[in-house]
């Protein structure tokens, strides 16, 4: 014996199941966040893929034709256009004919602007239909610049250029800007 008195064990120390079980709990909960913020992550690229775009800007020869080509599989929403020959900006399609030599009869053209053009579609610029014409105006075709950005339906966008003499060139960007001084109004 003790003088201060008998020594007693502690009492066993309990476990807290409930606490054991919250922490589980909160275990869990967090992994279900991660799995589905992952889930939602590959679903947006899912979306992304099946509303992407690409537009192609070219001519044919067996046609006659400017046209675009878009070989993505989602729409194309196009926000601007801007044309320009030999570094001069063409405000329309009156401007770049009598730029290109041609009288109205001469050629066929079409409104690109604000146009959304389908995945796979195939869209007409402009046709000449005669073949005359087209001999003439089928080298001056080589010196028209095109720029055209366009937009996803997720809103997502890209620009396509040509220039003479080198392939089209893509870039995305965050929005289309129009800068009316130099937009062709078609």
């Amino acid at each position: 014996m003790n003088e201060a008195g008998p020594v007693t064990a502690a009492p066993p120390r309990r476990r807290d199941w409930a606490a054991y079980s919250a922490i589980v709990a909160t275990l869990v909960g967090l992994l279900a966040l991660g799995v589905s913020a992952y889930t939602a992550l590959l679903q947006r690229q899912q979306v992304r893929a099946q509303v992407w775009p690409r537009l192609l800007l070219m001519s044919s020869e067996t046609q006659q034709e400017m046209l675009v080509i878009n070989k993505g599989v989602g729409p194309a929403v196009i926000r601007s256009l801007r044309v320009s020959v030999g570094g001069v900006a063409q405000r329309d399609w009156a401007m770049l004919a009598k730029t290109l030599g041609l009288k109205p009869d001469d050629y066929v053209q079409s409104t690109v602007n604000n146009v959304v053009i389908s995945g796979g579609e195939r869209y007409v610029m402009a046709q000449f239909p005669q073949p005359e014409v087209w001999a003439r105006v089928g080298t001056a075709v080589k010196r028209i610049e095109r720029r055209l950005c366009y937009c996803s339906t997720l809103e997502e966008c890209w620009v396509v250029d040509t220039a003479p003499g080198r392939e089209d060139g893509y870039r995305e960007v965050d929005r289309c800007e129009r800068v009316e001084a130099e937009e062709f109004n078609d």
